[in-house]
């Protein structure tokens, strides 16, 4: 999907951000990430060898107990939060359910068989090692680019959280570089594997079939049902029921709970905080969706942008159609930012470098907040990151404006 020349292009566009300003900033960006993921690393190593502590108040302790009780032969106890919590030990009250497709589980296993902090440091390895080869490709063969993308401050909320999303978008990355190359058998079975975690992925159909790739829709809808009947053998046909009926009460209890929801980002949060009713916030939102897919379809027919602008469209109308988006979540950005720079929408303006910090910083600020409690969290959440999205969507329409004519993809 993307020739040499369109390839090299992009290329020196990255590289032309190279410099030892570039060095510094980065070196400082990948320190504050190195050094929030060994604290919550190291606090989970000394807190769990404390006799009655057994996990974090952390969202990875609903995988981790998730994963303990299929190792023991019980993967429906995933969908009851008192089970879960008397795995784990946290407060059962606190809202933090089992939300996620029997292959999900079945890959959880093997960190259910570790002790917690172990199992934390093995999925913050895998999370960040993914990392770095999927953005090998895009990264023109700069080591500080490279770096930036590998331990960039977007992923901190992710890696404190010991969140899985850095796995997925690592996934969905690879599937990228797949299609770029023209290997779409590969890209398909990447994408299928993101059904692990459909949430982020319901936009992704408009974009293959608007680029009329067939054989990728065929394999990844292959993969997906392998990656379902596979797991359903080992666990049981009940296991959907169960998780039909979780997914049933979860977009109730979040709406009723929105406005307290103060690490959540995107446009319909932001809504509620401007003062929308939730539900009113959530029509609009729903018609933003419908509006940004109807945009996402236009662009990968279009043969006035090349590759790089697509990816990153596909990217920014992820998140900003999501109408439940946690800060975590937020790590797209980065790697939004990269293509932008790649597809020659960002470049060495000011006004472009600053939109750029704002992409690979994603939510690190509302992740310092939350530990620290410096200020009201949403005045950095929403507030500030889904206008950068915004911007960031009316840079790239405005460079699919002013192409002259048919791209090179």
């Amino acid at each position: 999907m993307q020739d040499r020349a369109s390839r090299l292009a992009a290329d020196a566009r990255v590289r032309a951000l190279l410099g030892p300003a570039l060095w510094a900033v980065v070196l400082a960006g990948v320190t504050v990430t190195a050094l929030f993921s060994y604290a919550i690393l190291q606090t989970a190593f000394i807190l769990t060898a404390q006799p009655g502590t057994q996990a974090l108040a952390i969202d990875f302790r609903v995988f981790w107990a998730a994963g303990q009780l299929a190792l023991a032969g019980e993967p429906l106890a995933a969908f009851d939060m008192a089970r879960l919590a008397e795995v784990h030990g946290i407060n059962p009250d606190d809202y933090m359910p089992w939300l996620y497709p029997p292959g999900y589980l079945l890959l959880l296993m093997p960190l259910g068989a570790l002790p917690f902090a172990p199992a934390l440091l093995v999925m913050t390895l895998v999370s960040v090692g993914l990392m770095g080869l999927a953005m090998r490709p895009f990264s023109a063969g700069a080591v500080p680019v490279w770096l930036a993308l590998t331990l960039a401050p977007a992923y901190v909320p992710t890696l404190i959280l010991g969140q899985n999303n850095l796995i997925w978008l690592a996934g969905f990355v690879a599937a990228l570089a797949a299609l770029r190359a023209g290997r779409f058998t590969l890209a398909g079975l990447c994408i299928g594997c993101l059904t692990l975690k459909p949430q982020l992925g319901l936009l992704i159909p408009v974009a293959l079939v608007a680029a009329g790739l067939w054989r990728t829709i065929l394999v990844a809808a292959l993969t997906a049902l392998v990656l379902a009947v596979v797991p359903t053998l080992a666990f049981g046909p009940a296991y959907w029921p169960a998780f039909a009926q979780a997914l049933s009460g979860v977009g109730d209890t979040l709406i009723q709970s929105i406005p307290d929801l103060h690490l959540m980002v995107g446009p319909f949060y932001l809504m509620v905080m401007l003062g929308l009713a939730p539900p009113t916030a959530m029509t609009l939102q729903w018609g933003l969706a419908l509006g940004v897919a109807g945009m996402l379809f236009a662009l990968w027919r279009s043969r006035r942008v090349g590759f790089d602008a697509k990816a990153a469209g596909l990217m920014l109308a992820m998140l900003l159609s999501a109408p439940y988006l946690w800060y975590y979540e937020a790590a797209m950005m980065a790697a939004i930012g990269l293509f932008l720079v790649r597809a020659g929408v960002l470049g060495r303006s000011l006004p472009a470098l600053i939109l750029l910090a704002c992409l690979w910083l994603g939510g690190v600020l509302l992740a310092a907040n939350a530990l620290l409690g410096f200020t009201d969290g949403r005045l950095i959440g929403a507030v500030l990151l889904t206008p950068v999205l915004l911007a960031a969507l009316a840079g790239l329409l405005l460079h699919w404006r002013a192409a002259p004519g048919e791209a090179p993809a």
